[in-house]
């Protein structure tokens, strides 16, 4: 391409001394430009002289469904994480590296970074320290921050808005004891599942030009996150299944038996990683994606159950709001108690609900594949705002259960999961706005946060009408999709399809205290 351009530039320095006669060119200039453009033409073609050109996403397009809509550029803005990692389950203990290219975003130069070490929270239990980092390969100073559960890293220069930084971290970690049978268990081990939720340290949101460094609640989300690209590295011992967020590429075995599993993802909010000696997998596959169901042995019957309410509530939501990005969905038996938690691509279900609380399986299945579009793919503050992902999630079940079994279904649950219990605490004097940071419950939070949360959505579909409604969840996703939306954000979406002003509808649930009488 310089030589085609140094060509121009000399035929036009010429300028008054033409070389040839007007309107004729030299055979050799001739051919000379002929090639030029040729060249050109096979750089547009994506080819080199030397061959195809190489894809540096070949490997995250592995992990994309076929036709989900996202281009070059957007992949080129997003940060890029690299792992690799060594987990030891019999000694509890990992290691490993990391990058990130990070690209510099908001409107002041950067002189610090925060990564969050979530495992040092009391709730995880465990241990995670930072033993080495760099920035664009020159060592830098790091610390502890925000109580041990971040970790600030301290740059030689302003880190420009426009510019990619290349940070490399050296971590290890340490589980905690095994829990009790039975315990809630999000990072460690439980029911021979070995869980590393969030194991690693990941860059700290950001509210505007402020780090998000909360500690956070119990009973809430642990934080929010870019969206990246990650690559990984994962070496395990033989003989345990690996569930991970997404698409395995590789898997080598060395003389020892360990294997060492390459995985490629995103878009994503996260990565994380679980181990199980026990875990047995069916699957099955819906509009190109594979999902599968990983279950102890024992709760067959569930897991099969769990797996067909995932493939029809992904076959729902894409036709309704808009594509899932991935090939690959897993639904995930876990010591979760009867809760459930969601990671991109990944849904862990409690495994009391598995041969406990069976009747709440399929609705705990189906709220939490909904969190594949309100937290993987359009990302909200959890801590502050979790009314905007965990309300418009569990809304979000109407729609399954209308498009699987009619609207009389799904009108039932509306009235016994959402209105009932909200009357309830009407009636007790405890009814609360939605948009509360998780903190300032004090009591009733599900009820508040999810239950009246999914009312506001479905007063608000009242409000719009069904058609309008989904234009406006439509909207939502392909405005905010991989980016973090505020209320703000979305009241101004509401208000744009609606064609008004919808304040006082949300002053009324989501900043006031007053509930509309239903």
């Amino acid at each position: 391409m310089g030589y085609l351009l140094r060509t121009l530039h000399a035929f036009r320095a010429r300028g008054s001394r033409p070389f040839a006669p007007a309107g004729h060119a030299t055979p050799r200039l001739f051919v000379t430009l002929c090639l030029a453009f040729a060249f050109t033409g096979l750089l547009a073609a994506g080819c080199t002289l030397f061959g195809p050109r190489v894809d540096p996403y070949a490997d995250i397009r592995q992990n994309l469904n076929a036709g989900f809509p996202i281009t070059d550029a957007e992949l080129d803005a997003l940060p890029v994480y690299s792992i690799t990692t060594r987990i030891d389950p019999v000694s509890a203990q990992y290691t490993g590296t990391l990058t990130l290219s990070l690209p510099i975003t908001g409107s002041a130069a950067l002189d610090r970074l925060y990564f969050r070490s979530y495992p040092n929270l009391i709730t995880f239990g465990g241990n995670l320290q930072v033993t080495g980092a760099s920035i664009d390969g020159a060592n830098v100073n790091f610390g502890p921050a925000a109580d041990g559960t971040a970790v600030e890293l301290i740059a030689l220069k302003p880190l420009e808005p426009g510019a990619r930084a290349e940070v490399w971290l050296a971590f290890s970690g340490s589980l905690p004891d095994p829990s009790q049978p039975g315990a809630y268990t999000i990072f460690g081990s439980n029911e021979e599942v070995l869980g590393l939720t969030n194991f690693y340290p990941i860059l700290a949101g950001r509210r505007g030009d402020d780090w998000a460094l909360d500690i956070p609640h119990p009973r809430g989300d642990v934080g929010f996150h870019m969206a990246a690209l990650y690559r990984a590295r994962v070496s395990i011992p033989p003989n345990l299944t690996l569930v991970a967020t997404g698409t395995e590429i590789t898997r080598t075995v060395a003389a020892d038996g360990w294997e060492t599993v390459q995985l490629a993802l995103g878009p994503a909010r996260e990565f994380t990683v679980l181990l199980s000696p026990r875990f047995q997998v069916i699957e099955t596959e819906a509009l190109g994606t594979r999902i599968r169901s990983y279950y102890y042995p024992e709760d067959a019957d569930a897991a099969r159950s769990a797996l067909y309410s995932a493939a029809a509530a992904l076959r729902i939501y894409s036709d309704r709001f808009g594509p899932y990005p991935y090939r690959d969905m897993a639904v995930v038996q876990a010591p979760l108690t009867f809760h459930g938690m969601e990671f991109p691509g990944v849904n862990l279900i409690g495994s009391q609900v598995y041969n406990r609380y069976t009747q709440d399986l399929e609705t705990l299945v189906v709220h939490e594949v909904a969190h594949q579009w309100w937290y993987n793919q359009v990302g909200s503050d959890q801590v502050r705002t979790p009314w905007l992902d965990e309300g418009l999630a569990e809304f979000t079940m109407y729609y399954y259960y209308e498009g699987r079994y009619g609207e009389p279904v799904a009108e039932r649950l509306r009235q016994v999961r959402w209105e009932l219990p909200v009357r309830g605490l009407v009636a007790g004097g405890n009814d609360r706005p939605i948009g509360l940071t998780v903190r300032d419950y004090t009591s009733h939070y599900e009820t508040l946060v999810y239950g009246k949360g999914a009312l506001f959505f479905a007063t608000l579909r009242d409000e719009l009408g069904p058609e309008k409604f989904e234009e406006l969840l439509r909207t939502y996703l392909a405005r905010y999709r991989w980016r973090i939306a505020t209320p703000a954000e979305f009241q101004a979406v509401v208000e744009e399809v609606a064609g008004r002003d919808m304040s006082a509808l949300f002053d009324e649930w989501v900043y006031g205290s007053a509930t509309a009488q239903q």
